[in-house]
This record gives structure tokens, C-alpha cells and sequence, in this order.
């Protein structure tokens, strides 16, 4: 790649990872790929989305109890949730329009939990699954493929955070300035889920991968 300045660089977002450009280090001449130089401008990296309790709500149908508050000693934090069952499984939604940053590509999620007290057994399985919606698109539209995980708690009113889950693919075709529903579940059929008691949802981190910083 000949000589450039970045700022005539009209999409460094397209650059393949093989072109490069030149800088100065400590007085000597460097290579800087596309890659690199993509991940230094803040393309290519991987942000989230806090979607709290208060903003999810139960889904229509199969949806999970209301929203209630956690309540600890006075003066103390307190704390939204959603209580899904342990034998049934519930649902909640909510929409997020991600920013134009957004490569349109597959996202992950991760889930912020907590029980009340049960003596054995502490495993929640957690699912998401979402649908993008454009412009003069009707929204009576089906989920994509939901991906789940499965954690575990083990002491009455701690925070527990799930790992990732694997790639969710959004169904729908996602497109700049979409509104994007998501639906969250527990899958108290899975053998990963054995805790006998409600588990309370405070929130959900949703993870989605940028390949341009204009939100123009």
C-alpha cells in the first residue's frame, strides 16, 4: 500500500488485514497493519449494551413474574428483577437500536443473576434469542436461533455473571438503524438447570463487534 495520510483514508473499516501503513517509534520506521491500526481507532472492537431488569419486560405469552425489588439493609443498594421459574420456562423482552457502529454481525450475551435461598443444587440455564426489524418491515416477525449458558449460584442474595454465550445470530437480516428484539428465557428443561427455586434477572450485557466509529 503506497504512502497515506489516515485522514484520506475514505474506509479504513474495508482495509484487509494485509496493507499497512508506516509510523515512527522511538526513532525508528514501523510497520502499523490495517488490523492494528483498525483496533487503535476503535474499529473492530468488541463494545456492550446494559440492558437492566427495569428495562426488560415479560414476554405476552410464557412471560416470567413482574418486575420487583431486591431490598437489602436500609440505605443500601437495591436492585430490580425478574423472577423465572424453576419447572416452567418464562420469557421477558426487550429492543435495543444498536449504534451505526455495529457491523450487523452476531452478538453474545452474558447474565446478571441472583436466587433466594435453596439449599442444594444452584445450576440456571439462560437463553437469548433476537430479531432485527428495518424500516417499514412488520413486526410480527420470528426470533432468530437463541444461544444459551449455564451458571451457577450457591449463596442467597449474591450477584452471580454468566459466561458468554456463543454467537446469537440476529434473524431478520440486520441493517443500519434497525430495531432489534430480543427475548430472554430460562430452560429449566435442560439438565444444566437444577436450582429448585426461582432465579431473579438483574440485567443482561449484550456484546456486539463495531467496524466504524461515524454514527452520521
Amino acid at each position: 500500500m503506497p504512502d497515506t495520510k489516515v485522514s484520506a483514508t475514505t474506509n479504513a473499516a474495508a482495509l484487509a488485514g494485509s496493507e499497512e501503513w508506516h509510523g515512527v517509534q522511538s526513532g525508528g520506521d514501523v510497520a502499523i497493519s490495517a488490523d492494528q491500526m483498525k483496533a487503535y481507532a476503535g474499529l473492530s472492537n468488541l463494545r456492550s449494551l446494559w440492558i437492566p431488569a427495569s428495562g426488560i419486560r415479560p414476554s405476552a405469552t410464557g412471560g416470567c413474574a413482574a418486575l420487583a425489588l431486591t431490598a437489602q439493609t436500609a440505605n443500601r443498594p437495591d436492585l430490580s428483577y425478574l423472577a423465572f421459574d424453576a419447572t416452567t420456562a418464562e420469557y421477558a423482552q426487550f429492543w435495543v437500536a444498536f449504534p451505526k457502529s455495529w457491523d450487523e454481525g452476531t452478538v453474545t450475551a452474558r447474565f446478571y443473576w441472583t436466587h433466594p435461598s435453596t439449599t442444594t443444587n444452584f445450576g440456571v440455564r439462560w437463553g437469548l434469542q433476537g430479531v432485527a426489524v428495518s424500516n417499514d418491515d412488520t413486526l410480527d416477525v420470528a426470533y432468530g436461533t437463541a444461544a444459551e449458558v449455564t451458571d451457577t449460584g450457591g449463596t442467597t442474595s449474591d450477584l452471580y455473571v454468566s459466561d458468554a454465550t456463543g454467537a446469537i445470530t440476529i434473524a431478520g437480516t440486520p441493517a443500519v438503524d434497525d430495531m432489534c428484539a430480543f427475548r430472554v428465557y430460562r430452560d429449566p428443561a435442560n439438565g444444566g438447570d437444577t436450582m429448585a427455586v426461582d432465579a431473579y434477572l438483574k440485567g443482561v450485557r449484550v456484546f456486539y463487534t463495531t467496524n466504524t466509529l461515524d454514527e452520521a
